[in-house]
């Protein structure tokens, strides 16, 4: 009788947790917050990015399909920098060393953010890399994606020209 108890209160416990009812924000909710250790100095967090449009992609060392989506979030940044935006790439990488070993040799230059406990990515119900998110000034969500083909590039394009516009 007790065990089954024991196990009805954590069974309970867990369907009240927010891991177990992840689901993808929608889009035109406010973006969930989250903290995270980057490669600067600092711990970055989403909320006091207000101002900025801020585009997040989660990747890792090992995707294959990652480094096309980098590369072409790289170039927009650049496009974009002088109008507020920013791009931070989240990875789900569990070793730094793998993070970092993917920098150097691929000469990544977006602000990395380090989730390596899966807190984040389970938060956005992340289940595909790379996967990414827009976020306007206002801190909203604004575009969801799973997954990255090369021609999605036009779309993010379009979309950052009309939020810099707003």
């Amino acid at each position: 009788m007790l065990r089954a108890l024991s196990c009805i209160i954590i069974g309970l416990a867990l369907l009240a947790s927010p891991v177990a009812f992840a689901k993808k924000p929608p889009i035109g909710d406010k973006a969930p917050d989250f903290t995270l250790h980057s490669d600067g100095p600092h711990n970055l967090r989403l909320s006091e990015q207000k101002g900025y449009i801020v585009a997040v992609v989660f990747w890792a060392s090992w995707c294959r399909s990652c480094p096309v989506q980098l590369q072409a979030l790289e170039q927009l940044q650049k496009k974009y920098a002088d109008f507020g935006v920013k791009v931070w790439a989240i990875t789900l990488d569990k070793n730094r060393a793998d993070t970092q070993h993917y920098q150097e040799h691929k000469g990544l230059a977006l602000t990395v953010l380090y989730d390596e406990t899966f807190v984040v990515s389970e938060r956005y119900d992340i289940d595909d890399l790379p996967s990414s998110f827009i976020v306007d000034r206002d801190g909203v969500i604004r575009h969801l994606q799973n997954g990255f083909e090369p021609t999605d590039v036009n779309t993010f394009d379009t979309l950052l020209q009309s939020l810099v516009s707003e």
